[in-house]
């Protein structure tokens, strides 16, 4: 009752605390007011205006009371951080208490202009969208809030050489004084070329970070740090276009959707386990060279380790029979929409007929063998504003190793009606060729077949090796700071997201869950208790995946 009553409290106080220049729903709905008022005067409001602007309003609610809920957490969870600091000696009460204070002193600066000004241009450069020719950060500032560890669990047993393993919860809201400008380059057939700046004036981050730590006998004592997600987090952000206030483009219909897929493509290719950041601490600590040198590109101290597939999924989708009728006339335009992990594909869209014939290929990536590999179909009536269901089905790639073509007819799941024909086949992943260098003067008869074994297990030795991505930064010389991508032995341990809950299918098993379940007895853990109940659930993540 004392808790429902304080999270009464913390909403009216939020509420009332909000500044009439915030952009709210109320904006929104004047927005939608003058719209239909200036094409009432032209006397050509169709009813369709207003159901459009109803559904407008309702995904603008939804993407609000979203926003306001986490909102609400969030200061529940700080406020109950504040109020009992250093009552406990074995939580992670005083590890907030200490951020706090030094966030405002040094570490801000330190993560904003150290850590990630850095970083963001290479992401920038590997994941900007179409319509940007160029995009860079111009200023970053993460505002007085510093991130709050919810709890922390360190792991006796490390993986690799990592001499320690911690993982964390981290929540991290960024207060309205957030600044960051980011000065973007539209292309010469959207934008003609013109430039525009984009404000970050919020950010929110959610989730459970993984943190492998080497260290060393000497100064700096770390040699190394490896920081992941162990599943994708929650990731927000207020973008303001022009002008540092006015309307949040992130809440609007469309936008929102778009912006979400980009990020999420971003952060499981980079920093969602298996993949990885790894910072080499030594050349982050480094003294900076002169100015005289700085025409030299300095030594990178960062770098991603990002994973290749281990094989490809070659899916036909032919045709289909018994479809569904959903529109008016008693046919359909039926489509297919698939995914397998992170991995999307569609088809084209066949026009009035209830036997569509598709007859394309495609090639999907296969991340790891460990999962499941759950190819996930559906079958959609395309239609003005909703897309209809005409069924789904799915297919376990792992039972189709063989290297054979497998040809089937499915019936179509969650429905009465319908049938589905494809085929697919599972290639291996190419092997790249070593090349090897021989003196010209050798003879082909000075190797034996002994050799020929040894160079042929040296190779394989060279495959498997993880694949590490360089992120270059403009005025050092050599990397240090990189991408991990682990090799094809290793699993990938995050399942794609589906819809809002991420829900997976059945068949598929959870991945997850023994992160989710109690700690073995080769883990210490740590945790806030006060703030165990109100942990947050890796459903509410990007809204990247189609539901089926």
């Amino acid at each position: 009752v004392q808790e429902q009553e304080r999270s009464k409290v913390n909403i009216i106080i939020i509420w009332f605390t909000m500044d009439i220049t915030e952009v709210s729903i109320i904006h929104h709905m004047g927005i939608v007011l003058l719209v239909i008022w200036l094409i009432s005067c032209f006397s050509s409001c169709h009813p369709l205006v207003y159901v459009i602007s109803l559904i407008y309003l309702y995904l603008v609610h939804e993407n609000f009371a979203e926003k306001f809920r986490r909102k609400v957490r969030f200061e529940e969870r700080r406020q109950a951080n504040q109020k009992r600091v250093l009552s406990d000696s074995e939580s992670v009460r005083w590890l907030n208490h200490l951020i706090e204070n030094i966030w405002p002193i040094c570490m801000e600066n330190i993560v904003s202009q150290k850590l990630l000004l850095p970083i963001i241009p290479w992401f920038l450069e590997k994941y900007k969208p179409w319509t940007a020719e160029e995009a860079m950060v111009q200023n970053l500032y993460m505002g007085r809030s510093p991130p709050m560890i919810t709890e922390m669990r360190v792991s006796r047993q490390s993986t690799g050489d990592d001499h320690l393993v911690l993982e964390m919860g981290l929540n991290f809201k960024t207060d309205d004084d957030m600044s960051a400008i980011l000065a973007v380059k539209l292309t010469k057939i959207l934008g003609f070329g013109m430039s525009a700046k984009m404000h970050l004036t919020g950010m929110h981050v959610e989730g459970k970070v993984r943190v492998g730590i080497k260290f060393l006998p000497k100064w700096p004592f770390l040699g190394r740090l490896r920081v992941s997600f162990v599943e994708p987090p929650y990731f927000h952000m207020t973008v303001n276009p022009i002008f540092p206030h006015g309307l949040d483009v992130t809440e609007v219909p469309g936008i929102a959707g778009w912006l979400d897929k980009l990020l999420t493509v971003a952060l499981e290719e980079t920093l969602v386990e298996p993949n990885m950041l790894v910072v080499n601490v030594e050349k982050f600590v480094s003294p900076e060279p002169p100015v005289l040198f700085y025409h030299v590109t300095l030594e990178t101290w960062y770098s991603f380790d990002v994973k290749e597939p281990v094989g490809h999924a070659l899916v036909e989708i032919m045709e289909g029979s018994d479809m569904k009728p959903s529109d008016m006339n008693g046919l359909a335009d039926p489509y297919i929409k698939g995914q397998l992990g992170a991995y999307q594909f569609k088809t084209k869209i066949q026009k009035k007929t209830l036997s569509p014939k598709w007859y394309e290929e495609f090639k999907i990536p296969i991340a790891s063998w460990d999962s499941p590999n759950l190819l996930e179909i559906g079958v959609r009536d395309k239609d003005h504003i909703f897309d209809d269901t005409l069924g789904d089905c799915c297919v376990k790639i792992n039972d189709f190793r063989d290297g054979e073509r497998h040809d089937m007819w499915l019936p179509l799941q969650n429905i009465k009606m319908g049938r589905l024909h494809l085929a697919v086949k599972v290639i291996a992943a190419e092997v790249k060729e070593v090349e090897q260098h021989y003196d010209d003067n050798a003879s082909k008869s000075e190797f034996k077949k002994e050799d020929d074994v040894d160079k042929f297990s040296e190779i394989s030795k060279k495959l498997a090796v993880d694949q590490f991505e360089p992120i270059d930064v403009e005025g050092q010389i050599e990397t240090g700071i990189w991408v991990h991508h682990p090799g094809a032995d290793v699993a990938q341990v995050w399942e794609p997201r589906k819809g809002k809950d991420r829900s997976v299918h059945k068949d598929t098993g959870s991945v997850n869950s023994s992160i989710k379940s109690e700690p073995s007895p080769n883990d210490s853990s740590s945790t806030d208790e006060s703030l165990e109940g109100n942990k947050p659930k890796s459903g509410n993540v990007f809204n990247t995946k189609f539901g089926f």
